[in-house]
């Protein structure tokens, strides 16, 4: 086996742990949503074409309709695709979020919500952030750090100590 394709093998083996972080994260996500949506008394495509408004306005999602919801499905699963892969960069580069899992998830989780919330939403067309009020703050905080911190900590640290696993033959400290 040649040094690139090492290089190669190693490169598919992080887009992987990224895809199956980002994805499962995403599908959980995905999932409370819907449900929140539905518990509210709204069809579920209703949550997914407010992610398409985001992008291209309301205007633009009333006027296409329907076929909007799985453009905001995808930009969903964009971002936390996204966010898996800045935290497996992150975790490279300091395995010390590997060793401590439970804690990278919490902060990774308060993290990805104050960025949503407070810069990326406020920079797209919605133009202000979605969740106000010290409950619903608090509830959609906890709701982040479960379904999109703690399984892309979990994961990648799985991934990540499993390829050190393969190369060497036995689990290393991260």
């Amino acid at each position: 086996m040649t040094g690139s394709d090492i290089k190669e093998q190693m490169r598919a083996r992080a887009w992987a742990a990224i895809f199956m972080a980002g994805g499962t994260a995403g599908a959980i996500d995905f999932l409370y949503a819907s449900t929140m949506m539905m518990m509210a008394g709204q069809p579920a495509t209703r949550a997914w074409m407010g992610v398409a408004g985001a992008l291209f306005g309301k205007n633009m999602v009333i006027e296409i309709g329907l076929p909007m919801a799985a453009v905001g499905a995808a930009l969903h699963f964009l971002i936390t695709i996204s966010a898996a892969a800045i935290f497996y960069v992150a975790a490279k580069w300091q395995p010390i979020l590997l060793k401590h899992r439970l804690v990278s998830a919490v902060v990774f989780g308060l993290l990805f919500f104050l960025a949503m919330n407070y810069v990326i939403v406020p920079l797209s067309l919605i133009g202000r952030p979605i969740y106000v009020g010290a409950s619903r703050i608090a509830r959609e905080l906890l709701t982040h750090i479960i379904v999109i911190g703690l399984p892309i900590s979990l994961i990648t640290a799985w991934r990540l100590n499993r390829k050190r696993t393969v190369h060497t033959g036995r689990l290393e400290p991260a």
